[in-house]
């Protein structure tokens, strides 16, 4: 699919004035402007990333309630639990607050749903079986905020709940629970609105502590639930990220030595690649599989023996996740050719009986991926379907689901991604409404994958101090992308090499420098290269055996 190149505006009195003001080179200083950064605070602070320009936790709604009630049930020796999600965001939040809770003396517990047996956030079999044992206060991390019904059970129960969610309320509001901690709800003036799961658990936690702990021990956690769950690294989020990922580099906890050894990670700093896809993948595949007690056991090991056994399992479930999901990918795709006409659907709404909930997300990315379409896979059992969707550039998913809300039985999620249940009955009539939203929504110019490219280089511009002034920039990620580039008029200095599937590595060459690009042609052939083409691509320093060299992370390539 072929993709537009959206070239940054480039004002160069502006940006390189800015350069020197900073005394930055005048690339990085476009890369700022590029980001909405044009004051020269701001762009100190930003490049400062320090810990000091995070909010105070107590700006948060509810936050100053919910630290006397925690306080309190600490001091008379309540039961506790906290109560979470299966997936990375959730896991790590549990395992945020029961290390600060336990460290200050609380008699407190985590529980996780079972994801087949019991679906995502609170349910009354469970919140009946808190009741039993004697719970009184229910701390909830990365949801919550839509369990209006078993809010209201645990309330008329006498068991307090405090809320910490960051995912948006519906229109009706929040639950009637004792406090709500969530930066989206009415009259929150919280300055930042979009951190993670974790990053609230992580407040409530400031909050708690009161400053007789130091608890920054616990970024490490933060940053993984926060690149996980692929929250936006801007403002607060990357700070955390950014000092998370530090800690996770020399992290004490032996869970997550033991899952940094078996995944073979060798590099002493740690980036968000590293935690996207090779800790993210086996501490989420517990969860999506079926329970992720192991995942949260892992975490909070304190044995280094029993921490590998643990991390064995999660790589082993990590593999069987992967089988799961190319079947599921395969059958997907096959039913894409039979069912959908791109002439006419907007969107991609497939469901089947036999798809394992737990992994129809990461499939329906990969479709969206393809096809550029907001896409929903469903399971569906017993006359009920259990949905996950992943939306594409000017659709937002959560806001259309929203105008759908009469035809599903409960919804949640974000811009980007949502899950849903509805009866089989309403499958084609939620179908049609969801493809007719979309097609008001998404005109044909829309529907055409953009690439932001910051601004044109030669090959010749690039140097590893350059790229070195860059990496000032990250955490990278969703709202803070890698810087991307534009060259053109290059030649190959030699055939490409494939290295996997649709992967090749080139040595490409505009007459003064060559460079070793790696990356998909994007349906471009390999022999049609020799008459030359143009690239965007963000640059990094590939270290192999002690020899560092510039290499390009190809985004897309087309012929001169």
């Amino acid at each position: 699919m072929q993709k537009i190149w959206k070239f940054r505006e480039l004002d160069g009195h502006k940006h390189k004035a800015f350069a020197a003001e900073l005394g930055v080179s005048p690339i990085l200083a476009q890369i700022l402007l590029n980001r909405g950064i044009s004051d020269p605070d701001q762009a100190r602070t930003f490049l400062r990333c320090d810990m000091k320009d995070c909010h105070d936790p107590f700006l948060l709604k509810d936050m100053s309630k919910s630290v006397s009630r925690v306080q309190k049930a600490i001091k008379y020796k309540e039961k506790i639990v906290i109560y979470g999600d299966y997936d990375v965001d959730g896991v790590t939040s549990c395992a945020v607050l029961f290390y600060v809770l336990s460290d200050l003396g609380a008699d407190v517990s985590c529980y996780i749903p079972h994801r087949i047996e019991q679906g995502y956030g609170l349910n009354l079999e469970s919140c009946q079986t808190l009741k039993e044992q004697g719970v009184s206060l229910v701390i909830t991390v990365d949801c919550g905020v839509s369990g209006f019904q078993e809010i209201e059970y645990l309330k008329e129960a006498g068991v307090d709940v405090i809320i910490t969610d960051h995912h948006q309320p519906l229109e009706r509001g929040v639950p009637d629970a004792l406090c709500v901690i969530n930066p989206w709800q009415k009259k929150c003036s919280y300055p930042y609105k979009e951190l993670a799961g974790v990053g609230l658990a992580y407040k409530l936690a400031l909050g708690v502590s009161a400053g007789t702990l130091d608890i920054s021990e616990h970024l490490d956690l933060v940053a993984l639930g926060t690149i996980c769950d692929v929250a936006p690294l801007t403002g607060e989020n990357r700070i955390l990220v950014k000092h998370g990922l530090e800690r996770l580099s020399n992290t004490k906890k032996e869970g997550l030595r033991a899952l940094k050894d078996i995944a073979k990670i060798r590099a002493k700093k740690l980036s968000t690649h590293h935690v996207g896809f090779m800790f993210g993948p086996r501490l989420n595949a517990m969860g999506r599989m079926g329970s992720a007690e192991k995942s949260l056991e892992l975490l909070l090991s304190t044995d280094y023996a029993q921490a590998y056994k643990l991390a064995q399992i999660l790589d082993q479930e990590n593999r069987t996740r992967q089988k799961t999901e190319q079947k599921i990918l395969k059958e997907a795709l096959s039913m894409v050719e039979s069912q959908i006409n791109f002439k006419h659907h907007r969107t991609v709404v497939l469901h089947n009986d036999a798809w394992h909930p737990g992994v129809i997300g990461i499939v329906a990315s990969r479709i969206a991926e393809r096809f550029y379409r907001p896409t929903i896979l469903i399971s569906t059992q017993e006359g009920i379907g259990k949905g996950s969707g992943r939306s594409i550039r000017d659709f937002h998913l959560f806001d259309n689901l929203s105008k759908c809300n009469h035809l599903l039985e409960g919804f949640g999620g974000h811009a980007n991604a949502a899950g849903i249940s509805i009866l089989e009955e309403n499958l084609a009539d939620f179908k049609q409404a969801f493809n007719d939203l979309a097609s008001h929504d998404l005109t044909p110019e829309k529907l055409q994958p953009i690439v932001d490219v910051d601004m044109e280089v030669t090959l010749s511009a690039l140097s590893e101090k350059l790229i070195n002034d860059l990496e000032k920039c990250a955490p990278f990620g969703i709202g803070n992308s890698r810087p991307v580039f534009a060259s053109q008029d290059l030649k190959l200095k030699q055939r490409p090499k494939i290295l996997r599937g649709e992967t090749f590595k080139l040595w490409l060459t505009d007459e003064k420098i060559t460079c070793e690009a790696i990356g998909r042609l994007n349906g471009v052939a390999p022999t049609s290269l020799n008459e030359g083409f143009s690239i965007v691509y963000s640059p990094s320093i590939n270290d192999w055996q002690g020899i560092s060299t510039i290499q390009l992370q190809l985004k897309d390539i087309r012929l001169a």
